[in-house]
């Protein structure tokens, strides 16, 4: 029935527009009392539809994730660390009784959840503190738990490096114990700024290992899961370096066939597996979503110019107690976070560090092939890089872009990670399956 003739039939129903939902005034009924309006804030809106995203994959639920939303002041990163730590204490505790009962099944569903929201909360929390570190800890024991429910188990893996070690995991898929000769084909996922080994679980792990694929995902320099356990291991731009210790160590397993590795970078992710596949002749396959050439053009372009370019240099401490209506809490969190990550004392220092992460004239040695990824509405910045990445491949090409209409139009397509997903592992048979 169309919304005409409702109202033709039902005089007192109106329509809020804005969402499409039709309220009925005088009801008694009351089919939702979620209301889906968002953030005011793009990032926060963002940064909620990657929690959504996962759901696909039993990350997260959307109950969950919209009830939280009404905790959080729009804009205010520690209401929203606050809040889905709560959220994601209360998903622990449930997943806890039911582990306690013997409830196997609901106990890693309800671990996966907790893991994905205790991430979320970890996103927010300020940068260098220990509610962060907190955080960071629970969404990996979470995942931890969980991993060894799932079947096969996910296994967890300590790549050694540089005096530290690099946390990983590998999902195998079912039956794998009793896989081919020479092992199955392997894809390595890179994460970006922000990303973890576990949310990667979910855009990658997962749906590889359902079309036979073994699938390892990993925290290296800069991110979080690295930085928790080796506080010195910062982001650095040659992470062709770190990528080759993980390449060694997967080569030399029975159960990976190292004639048939791959790498799949997201967001920043995408320029450390770009240097790789430049460097190292055994990535037979890249997969860049989206691919990032330049990562100071990119920062300017999200941050925004003024911003950027700031001729004040503002250092993690100056911010400290700052009001709103100086500096935005978002850019307050966000000195905090760059600065840790990369291990330099300030902002400006940090816009210097960032000219360093470019793949310039590395983008021709790339002689694999390509899958190069994009949502349309990603921004303008986004997708010129886009374009000038598949203009400048060495090797065969294929690109994507992601319609609205297809519901996969964000970043790393966080609205549709199961069309992002057919599309990349498709493409993967094709190469190397």
């Amino acid at each position: 029935m169309t919304t005409r003739s409702l109202r033709a039939l039902l005089p007192v129903a109106s329509v809020r527009g804005e969402v499409g939902v039709v309220s009925f005034e005088d009801s008694d009924v009351v089919r939702s009392a979620i209301r889906v309006e968002g953030f005011r804030d793009d990032e926060f809106n963002y940064q909620l539809i990657r929690a959504l995203g996962v759901a696909d994959y039993g990350g997260s639920t959307v109950g969950e994730c919209l009830a939280v939303v009404a905790e959080i002041t729009d804009g205010s990163p520690r209401t929203w660390a606050l809040a889905f730590e709560r959220l994601a204490e209360r998903v622990e505790d449930r997943g806890r009784g039911c582990l306690d009962a013997g409830r196997r099944v609901s106990a890693r569903d309800h671990l996966l959840r907790a893991s994905t929201y205790y991430r979320t909360a970890e996103y927010y929390a300020e940068s260098v503190t220990d509610g962060s570190h907190r955080t960071g800890e629970r969404s990996r024991a979470c995942f931890v738990e969980a991993a060894a429910l799932l079947d096969p188990p996910v296994e967890l893996v300590e790549i050694p490096f540089e005096g530290g070690s690099l946390p990983g995991y590998l999902v195998r898929p079912a039956g794998s114990d009793a896989g081919p000769a020479g092992g199955l084909p392997t894809l390595i996922g890179v994460g970006g700024f922000d990303s973890s080994a576990e949310e990667l679980y979910f855009h990658m792990g997962a749906p590889g290992a359902e079309r036979e694929w073994n699938v390892f995902v990993f925290d290296g320099p800069g991110q979080p899961g690295c930085m928790r356990r080796n506080p010195d291991m910062t982001f650095r731009p040659n992470y062709e370096v770190p990528l080759g210790a993980v390449i060694d160590h997967l080569s030399g397993r029975p159960d990976v066939d190292a004639d048939r590795l791959a790498l799949a970078g997201q967001s920043f992710g995408s320029y450390f597996a770009a240097r790789s596949a430049a460097a190292d002749r055994r990535v037979r396959a890249l997969v860049a979503n989206p691919p990032v050439v330049d990562m100071s053009r990119y920062m300017e372009a999200w941050v925004g110019k003024d911003v950027f370019r700031m001729t004040r240099d503002i250092r993690p401490e100056d911010v400290i107690g700052v009001p709103e209506d100086l500096l935005p809490h978002q850019m307050q969190w966000g000195i905090g976070a760059i600065c840790h990550r990369f291990g330099v004392p300030s902002f400006h220092a940090w816009r210097q560090a960032i000219e360093a992460y470019r793949l310039g004239g590395l983008t021709p040695s790339i002689t694999c092939p390509v899958l190069a990824l994009v949502g349309e509405r990603e921004g303008a910045e986004p997708l010129d890089q886009f374009r000038s990445f598949v203009a400048e491949v060495g090797g065969p090409v294929t690109s994507v872009v992601f319609r609205t209409e297809d519901g996969a139009s964000t970043h790393c397509q966080s609205d549709n990670i199961r069309l992002s997903a057919q599309v990349t592992f498709d493409w993967l048979d094709e190469q190397l399956g």
